[in-house]
């Protein structure tokens, strides 16, 4: 769910959020009242309609948003077939319809096999191979049928795995993701890059790199909806070429940047970045808010200076927006981390009371004792695994069935 709120919105995920994540029933993580592009898409007076297959997370984030929709769950990990058949049998009837302007489909087998098995399970390969005739399929589609000729196929994953198969953690597989724009219209601004590549040792930036975040202004710029209001994404450059060079891109990257000037305005108060900072401000600070204060300044000032260099008024607004990107988006993870110490303590001596009292009371033998504490220990243990709540009745069946061979077996 963050991942997708990060696609959406152009956001930052905060700790609430993946909190959110893990109740399969949560419906107060929804993003109906927030400003995101599928909802400006779904507005947009054409008379046509959002469809929405697989994970059933969309649903919950969007209620009552998709004319048509099939959900799954994702937390049933071991399928690795029918959660994506369920959604590729729509699929064809789906590029026969005219009535939809957007179509979400949200695979979940590849990640499935990755839990259960790992990366490098053998399971592995023949479901990408299967995603690759759908994506085929897709293309193929967008070729020969007249009404999806200017169709856009964003193809991505919301998040990576580690050599586990698991994710959440901070690793280059669990965060890099693939992200790829694939339309017919392309073919005039395509560099002719060659692919397949050989993996770069020890990450995964095979061509380029941006923040999941981008994805949301780029998907507005490319759809003609506004940009999310809360968006912290940065046109992407290579998506830029769509427009003739000049002012039409000049004009979509400033509005990028005026829509982020407002969100660095919220978050540094103090600054004045309606005025025009003094040179000397610009060159002693360190300040993060002043800094972005004088970025703002130049590019702003050269925007409207047409006797300035095309490319030099592209590259500073591009610099403010990377730098705001940065900054804002560091801000909004900052946790008082004493804070989260005072509570760990807190936790550990209420737990600390609670076994006393049990022991005082003297109300267990000395084995339902030293069982409860282990279960109680181990279970907690388990809760830094990042994919322990998709496995947990794992453990409570060993540790239950454990029990009961101690009553029945040897008690």
């Amino acid at each position: 769910m963050p991942k997708v709120k990060a696609m959406t919105t152009g956001s930052v995920p905060s700790f609430l959020d993946v909190i959110l994540n893990f109740a399969e029933s949560d419906t107060t993580s929804t993003l109906a009242l927030q400003d995101n592009w599928p909802s400006q898409l779904q507005r947009k007076t054409d008379g046509k309609h959002l469809v929405m297959y697989g994970d059933d997370t969309w649903l919950k984030l969007f209620p009552g948003m998709f004319a048509r929709s099939d959900g799954t769950s994702s937390f049933f990990v071991s399928d690795f077939t029918e959660v994506d058949n369920n959604v590729t049998r729509h699929v064809p009837r789906e590029l026969e319809n005219k009535d939809w302007n957007g179509m979400i489909m949200h695979f979940l087998g590849l990640d499935h096999i990755g839990h259960k098995s790992g990366p490098s399970s053998p399971h592995m390969i023949p479901k990408q191979q299967e995603m690759d005739g759908v994506v085929r399929g897709i293309y193929e589609a967008m070729e020969f049928k007249a009404h999806l000729a200017s169709t856009l196929l964003v193809l991505c994953g919301d998040h990576g795995m580690n050599d586990a198969g698991n994710h959440g953690g901070s690793a280059d597989g669990e965060t890099s993701t693939a992200l790829v724009f694939i339309s017919p219209v392309f073919r005039g601004i395509s560099s002719g890059l060659t692919s397949p590549l050989i993996a770069p040792p020890g990450n995964f930036a095979y061509y380029s790199t941006v923040e999941q975040s981008d994805i949301a202004p780029t998907l507005a710029g490319l759809l003609g909806v506004p940009v999310p209001l809360n968006n912290l994404g940065v046109f992407i450059p290579q998506i830029l070429e769509l427009w003739p060079k000049g002012t039409a891109q000049l004009d979509l990257l400033y509005q990028n940047a005026k829509q982020v000037l407002k969100i660095a305005k919220a978050t540094f108060q103090s600054v004045p970045f309606v005025e025009r900072p003094k040179p000397e401000v610009c060159a002693e600070t360190e300040d993060d808010g002043v800094i972005l204060w004088c970025l703002w300044a130049d590019a702003r000032a050269l925007y409207v200076d047409d006797a300035a260099s095309y490319s030099v008024r592209i590259e500073t607004l591009y610099k403010f927006l990377r730098h705001a990107q940065n900054v804002v988006s560091g801000t909004a993870s900052n946790y008082d981390v004493g804070k989260l110490y005072y509570g760990i303590v807190a936790a550990a001596i209420s737990t600390s009371l609670a076994v006393s009292s049990v022991y005082l009371e003297r109300t267990l033998s000395l084995s339902t004792a030293v069982w409860c504490g282990f279960v109680a220990f181990a279970h907690g243990a388990l809760m830094f695994a990042s994919s322990f709540v998709e496995e947990e009745h794992l453990f409570w069946y060993w540790v239950g069935s454990a029990w009961l061979t101690w009553l029945y077996g040897v008690g």
